[in-house]
C-alpha cells in the first residue's frame, strides 16, 4: 500500500506543486489587497476569509463576494485567479486521470489488491502456474470441486480470458512473471492454507525455476509440474517435486500399454479419468507396422517407446535437417499420399499424426484413411479449440495434452495415494491387471471408479478412529458396513480397498480380514454413492455403530444411556 501511494504522489507531484502555488499566490492577494466594508471603511480580509474564497471560487462554485462587496482592484484580482485556479485544477485532474490509465500503476493496483485478497483467505487453495489450455482445464475442474485456485500467468489476455469466465469458485489471479521469488510469495506458497503449487509453464526453465523456489520457500509444500524432456523431468524431481508429468511419456506409454496390456491400459485411464464417466472400451490396436508422422519430442517418445515393445515402425519427416533420424525414415510431406505410400501406408496397422500443427494432423488422417480404410488413426491435437474438428475425425485415440495433464494432475489432487498405487500397478503383467480390472467393475459396472482416500485419524475419521482405539475392526466390516447402510441386504461390499499405508509399508488390494490401525491411510474404490456413504459411516459414531452391531440403535444421547442401562440391568440379572 505504501508502494502505491508513493506512485501516486510521484505522479502527482508537479500538478500539486502548481496548485498549491496558484492557491498560495491567489490567497496572498486578496490579503494584501485592501476594500471597503458596509460603512465605507477601509478593510483588508483575513486569511481565512481568502482561503474560503479561493476555495469555492476555485472549485467554480461561486458563492459571492464576502463578507462585503469587492472593489474593483479585488475583482481584478478575482478574475486572474479564478482563471488560473480553473486551469490549474484541469491540470490535476487531467495528470490524475493519465495516472489512472497508465498500465504500471493499474499493474500496481491490481497486484496490491492480489497480495490483500491472498492474506485475506481462510480456506485450502491450489498455486496455479500458466493458465494456458491445460491450466484451463485443470482450473475449472477444481472449482467444480468447491476448491479454490490462485492462478498467475504472464500473458495478460489469458488473464483477462479467465476473469470473464464463470467458475463456481471464482479463483484470484495475477498477471506476472512466475519465475520471480516475490511474486510466488506474494501469491501464498508460504501461507497455511495452501495446498500444494502446480506449475504449467510451457518452458521447462520456467517450471524448474519454480520448483526451486518452492522448495527453498517451503520445502513441505506439495508440488506438481508439467515436463516435456525427461532431463527436466529429472531434474525437477530432484528438486522434491511430488509429481512430474511429462505429456509426450504419458501418452507414449499408455499407448505401448494399449498394444501389450489393454488390462494396465483400462486401469490407468480409469484411474485419471473423471469420476460419473460412462467407462470406455479399451483401444484394441494391432500389433502390426506402425508409421509415425512427425519426429519432434512427441514422435521421438512415441518412437521409443513402441521400438521398445518390438513394433515395427516408419518414421514421416519433412524436416531434412534432422539428423538422428532412424534407418529407413521417409523424408517427404507426412500430407503427401506419396510419402504415406513410401512408407507403406497400405499394409500398415496404425499411423500418428505426431505433428505440432492441427491441419497437418487432420489433413494425414483424412489421407491415410482414403488410402487404407481400417487403419488404426492416432492423432495430436495442439490447440483446444480445434477439439471439435478432430472429434469429427472419426479417429480410434486422440492425444490432448491440456486434457491428458489436467486429467492427471486432478486425479493427483483429489487422492495424493494414486501415484504410488499406479507405480506399483505398472508392473503388473496383463493377468494380474485384467484380475484387478475385474475386481473394480463388480463395485462400478458402467461408470468410471470414484477414487477417495480415508486416513484413520480424529480429524478424517473421527468415528472409526475411537472405535479402532477399543476394538477391532476389519476392512470388510467398513465395507460391508457400507453396503449395509445403503440397504443393500445381501451386504456385498459396492466399494474396493485398493491401496493401504501403514507407515513405511505399502499393501496393494489389502485383505477384507486386515485390522485397521491407527494413521492407516487406504485409497478407496467405488461408486459416488458409496463414497458418500463411507464419510457418514466413518464420521458418525450412532452410523458406525449400527453397522457394526447389525442393529438399528437410537441416535439420540439419551435415547442410548437409557439403552446402556437397560442393556446393564439385563446383564445383572
Amino acid at each position: 500500500m505504501q508502494n502505491l501511494i508513493f506512485v501516486l504522489f510521484r505522479r502527482l507531484r508537479l500538478p500539486l506543486i502548481t496548485l498549491i502555488i496558484v492557491y498560495a499566490v491567489s490567497i496572498i492577494g486578496f490579503v494584501l489587497i485592501p476594500g471597503i466594508d458596509d460603512q465605507g471603511n477601509p478593510w483588508k480580509m483575513s486569511f481565512f476569509h481568502a482561503f474560503y474564497f479561493v476555495s469555492f471560487m476555485g472549485t467554480t462554485i461561486g458563492f459571492g463576494e464576502i463578507p462585503y462587496a469587492f472593489t474593483d482592484a479585488q475583482r481584478f484580482w478575482a478574475l486572474l485567479t479564478m482563471y488560473a485556479t480553473v486551469v490549474a485544477w484541469l491540470y490535476g485532474v487531467g495528470v490524475l486521470l493519465s495516472v489512472f490509465q497508465d498500465k504500471a500503476f493499474l499493474r500496481s493496483l491490481k497486484t496490491h489488491a492480489f497480495n490483500r485478497r491472498i492474506k485475506n483467505i481462510r480456506e485450502p487453495f491450489y498455486i496455479i502456474c500458466g493458465y494456458g489450455d491445460t491450466g484451463s482445464q485443470l482450473t475449472h475442474a477444481l472449482a467444480s470441486a468447491g476448491i479454490l485456485s490462485v492462478v498467475i500467468d504472464s500473458n495478460e489476455d489469458r488473464i483477462n480470458e479467465l476473469e470473464a469466465d464463470d467458475f463456481l469458485v471464482p479463483p484470484i489471479s495475477l498477471c506476472a512473471d512466475v519465475s520471480l521469488s516475490e511474486v510466488l510469495e506474494n501469491a501464498g506458497v508460504t501461507h497455511p492454507w495452501c495446498l500444494g503449487i502446480i506449475t504449467l509453464a510451457n518452458d521447462d526453465t520456467v517450471n524448474l525455476t519454480v520448483a526451486v523456489i518452492a522448495e527453498l520457500l517451503n520445502p513441505d509444500l506439495r508440488l506438481i509440474s508439467q515436463a516435456e524432456t525427461p532431463e527436466a523431468e529429472a531434474n525437477i524431481l530432484s528438486f522434491g517435486a511430488n509429481e512430474v508429468i511429462n505429456p509426450f511419456e504419458t501418452f507414449a506409454s499408455r499407448l505401448a500399454l494399449a498394444l501389450k496390456s489393454p488390462g494396465l491400459y483400462c486401469l490407468y485411464d480409469w484411474m485419471t479419468s473423471p469420476s460419473g464417466m460412462k467407462m470406455r472400451e479399451p483401444p484394441v490396436p494391432k500389433a502390426g507396422k506402425w508409421i509415425i508422422c512427425g519426429f519432434g519430442r512427441f514422435g521421438r517418445t512415441l518412437y521409443d517407446h513402441l521400438d521398445d515393445e518390438g513394433i515395427s515402425l516408419r518414421v514421416i519427416e519433412q524436416d531434412r535437417e534432422i539428423r538422428d533420424l532412424p534407418s529407413g525414415s521417409i523424408i517427404g510431406r507426412p500430407t503427401e499420399a506419396l510419402a504415406l505410400t513410401r512408407a507403406g501406408i497400405e499394409e500398415a496397422s496404425g499411423i500418428i499424426a505426431a505433428t505440432n500443427e492441427d491441419a497437418n494432423n487432420l489433413s494425414i488422417i483424412m489421407t491415410a484413411e482414403e488410402i487404407n480404410p481400417s487403419i488404426f488413426c492416432i492423432a495430436r491435437e495442439n490447440q483446444s479449440k480445434n477439439a471439435h474438428l478432430f472429434q469429427s475425425a472419426n479417429l480410434d485415440m486422440l492425444m490432448q495434452r491440456g486434457t491428458v495433464i489436467s486429467n492427471t494432475i486432478f486425479a493427483f489432487i483429489k487422492t495424493p495415494m494414486l501415484g504410488d498405487f499406479l507405480r506399483i500397478v505398472s508392473r503388473f503383467k496383463n493377468d494380474k491387471a485384467n484380475e484387478l480390472v475385474s475386481r473394480i467393475i463388480g463395485v462400478v459396472y458402467d461408470d468410471t471408479p470414484e477414487l477417495w482416500e480415508i486416513c484413520i485419524n480424529e480429524k478424517d475419521a473421527p468415528a472409526l478412529f475411537e472405535v479402532v482405539k477399543k476394538q477391532q475392526i476389519l476392512v470388510a466390516d467398513i465395507l460391508c458396513g457400507v453396503a449395509i447402510a445403503e440397504c443393500d441386504k445381501s451386504k456385498h461390499s459396492i466399494a474396493l480397498a485398493l491401496f493401504l499405508k501403514r507407515g513405511k509399508g505399502n499393501v496393494l488390494l489389502p485383505e477384507k480380514n486386515r485390522i485397521i490401525r491407527e494413521n492407516d491411510r487406504f485409497l478407496m474404490c467405488g461408486t459416488k454413492e458409496a463414497h458418500q456413504q463411507m464419510l457418514h459411516v466413518v464420521n458418525n459414531i450412532n452410523l458406525l455403530e449400527s453397522v457394526l452391531s447389525g442393529e438399528d440403535l437410537p441416535a439420540g444421547w439419551l435415547f442410548r444411556k437409557l439403552r446402556e442401562n437397560k442393556k446393564a440391568k439385563k446383564n445383572l440379572t
